[in-house]
């Protein structure tokens, strides 16, 4: 399991339990790539090259560039990105280069073979800073969509956001790696612009109770997915909706814990 795909199964608002079968157990083929999936991409490539190899801001935006053109990507899609990238990239690097340019990019976590309570659990962490002298870390994931100023458990996206990051810390904290490190802090680092022109690092203070939630979550999709139960289940085996809310995604999650604790 990985932090994905367990969001992927309760997000019933853009992906659910339909889209997961379909996805992650037929491997039914998926729609073209959107531009912004494209877009985030190209991001997450050129973020780790400056990480790793330490190139310059305007070096990074002709790595952008070139990575840009060997993507099989539509013309026009491809323009758009053109135009767009070089002016988001200048202001993102510029704000988080203190960060980019420390820590480890993409940090594989998947050689580890990571388990808790008998379940596999699997990952690739966007980024992280390490301060061996106080041994603690830092997780950064990168987004490429819509900065929200608000509560992490107040919208989809957040609460999504929020479970990932806690995903990662306890990959970390599983890893012989990794093990002796705190895990501080996590954020997210909102890398397009917004309307000002401004990006935004979005800061996550991990918790008991939200822990909490992510072990019960874990174990509960494990369970439903691993017996395939969900599939003759009416009140799981839903299509997305883009209507419904956190309030429901929240609901839809304690009807699944329910379920679990019934077996």
């Amino acid at each position: 399991m990985s932090a994905s795909s367990l969001t992927s199964f309760i997000d019933i608002a853009y992906a659910g339990p339909v889209e997961f079968f379909k996805q992650q157990i037929l491997r039914a083929p998926r729609e073209p790539a959107t531009e912004q999936i494209i877009f985030g991409d190209l991001i997450h490539k050129t973020f780790e090259k400056v990480t790793n190899d330490g190139i310059s801001d305007e070096q990074a935006i002709d790595f952008f560039l070139s990575e840009l053109n060997k993507a099989a990507v539509e013309p026009e899609t491809a323009a758009a990105l053109r135009e767009r990238g070089p002016k988001d990239l200048a202001i993102s690097l510029a704000a988080f280069s203190d960060i980019l340019r420390s820590g480890k990019a993409e940090v594989n976590l998947s050689p580890e073979k990571l388990a808790i309570e008998g379940i596999s659990l699997t990952g690739k962490i966007d980024h992280i800073t390490i301060n061996d002298e106080t041994k603690t870390i830092e997780i950064y994931d990168f987004k490429t969509g819509t900065y929200h100023k608000e509560k992490w458990d107040s919208k989809p996206t957040l609460f999504k956001y929020m479970l990932q990051l806690g995903f990662y810390k306890l990959l970390l904290n599983l890893s012989p790696t990794y093990s002796k490190y705190h895990i501080a802090q996590a954020h997210i680092l909102f890398v397009t612009p917004d309307k000002d022109g401004e990006v935004h690092d979005k800061v996550y203070e991990f918790n008991a109770e939200d822990e909490e939630l992510l072990l019960k979550l874990i174990k509960s999709a494990h369970q439903h997915i691993t017996s395939l139960d969900f599939l003759d289940d009416p009140e799981l085996f839903i299509e997305a909706d883009e209507n419904r809310g956190i309030k429901d995604i929240k609901k839809f999650i304690e009807l699944m814990l329910a379920k679990t604790a019934q077996k």
